[in-house]
């Protein structure tokens, strides 16, 4: 498993130091592109400085990077976490600003699994035009919605849950998520 996760300037970190902390015990090669805006939110949310996160990836880049670590070529997969409709929009009009973005047309065009992780708290219809267009050319938008059946006591439990729903959706076995009818333990 070799994926590149990208973090835009989004609410929503804890999503993206959850799921960089899972690849990183899982010991899975990931390249993190990151905007350079999202070092605030970051610090903000997590309290957690940019080298922890750099120290969670094999590969790190700011957006605005010419090239990346290693090609889309030898990842197979990127989640965009957390991603601001904002960030994709260009990709719609395929008119690519940044290293992030065009990584994830690319992945798209190679036919690789793109799984956005809309952060959006409110969907206008403009925000949902542009989703609706990054599902037709193939990307999977998974918005952070917490689900309840598995009695969360805690945030992390909501976060463990999504992080655990995004390894279903790349197809890695782990047991951070109760499944629908399972017997609690």
């Amino acid at each position: 498993m070799k994926p590149i996760v990208g973090i835009t300037d989004a609410t929503g970190m804890i999503y993206a130091l959850r799921l960089l902390e899972t690849f990183h015990k899982l010991n899975t090669q990931t390249c993190l592109i990151m905007s350079r805006e999202a070092e605030a939110t970051l610090i903000r949310e997590t309290n957690c400085s940019l080298a922890h996160y750099k120290s969670l990836a094999h590969h790190f880049c700011f957006d605005d990077a010419e090239i990346l670590p290693y090609s889309e070529w030898d990842a197979d997969s990127m989640i965009i976490i957390p991603c601001s409709v904002d960030s994709i929009a260009p990709i719609v009009h395929d008119s690519h600003l940044n290293l992030l973005q065009k990584a994830a047309n690319n992945i798209l065009k190679i036919k690789k699994k793109l799984i956005l992780v809309a952060s959006e708290p409110v969907f206008l219809p403009d925000h949902l035009k542009i989703l609706l267009e990054m599902a037709y050319k193939g990307a999977t938008i998974m918005p952070y919605m917490p689900s309840f059946y598995h009695k969360p006591t805690s945030i992390d439990d909501i976060v463990n849950h999504h992080t655990g729903r995004i390894l279903d959706l790349l197809d890695i076995e782990h047991n951070m998520v109760k499944r629908w009818g399972e017997k609690s333990e």
